[in-house]
């Protein structure tokens, strides 16, 4: 097996040649490259907020993912003494370690919790024209205030044949 031998250019990059041009300048392409900045692309994370009387309203799904997990329920949210200003529904979700976190609490309708994460809305236009927004959450820390009933399902079953 031959190994070649590998060449370089006489003139180092930049360097100016007797003419007193460099190698750019003499090609005529005298702008030379120039990185654009990512000024304009950065984007604002909304503030994390506070959701302190949720109400677990649909049943919570969990999903194993390559990417990462994910944690998906719908919330209502009441106001009460210390969150007098927050009232209506959410879908709040959860990825990656936040998804198996609150997959942990072992979230069921009817329980209670406080909810801190960030806010999404997302305005729709319907086929009728009319506009209707739906209000994700990304949550990022469950504290649980109540848990609803937990009846055995083999309990409710012999409720359910008398």
């Amino acid at each position: 097996m031959l190994m070649g031998r590998i060449e370089f250019p006489t003139t180092p990059i930049g360097a100016v040649t007797k003419d007193g041009l460099s190698k750019i300048e003499q090609n005529g392409d005298a702008s030379g490259f120039v990185q654009p900045t990512l000024e304009g692309l950065e984007t604002e994370h909304p503030p994390e907020i506070e959701l302190g009387n949720c109400v677990v309203t649909t049943a919570v799904t969990f999903r194993k993912r390559v990417k990462g997990n994910e944690w998906h329920c719908g919330i209502r949210v009441i106001p009460d003494l210390m969150h007098q200003d927050q009232d209506g529904e959410y879908e709040a979700f959860a990825q990656h370690a936040d998804a198996d976190k609150a997959h942990s609490y072992h979230l069921r309708a009817g329980d209670r919790a406080l909810m801190r994460g960030t806010l999404h809305p997302q305005t729709i236009t319907l086929a009728n024209g009319e506009k209707t927004t739906v209000n994700h959450f990304s949550v990022t820390s469950i504290e649980v205030l109540a848990r609803s009933k937990r009846t055995s399902i083999t309990v409710y079953e012999k409720a359910q044949t008398k």
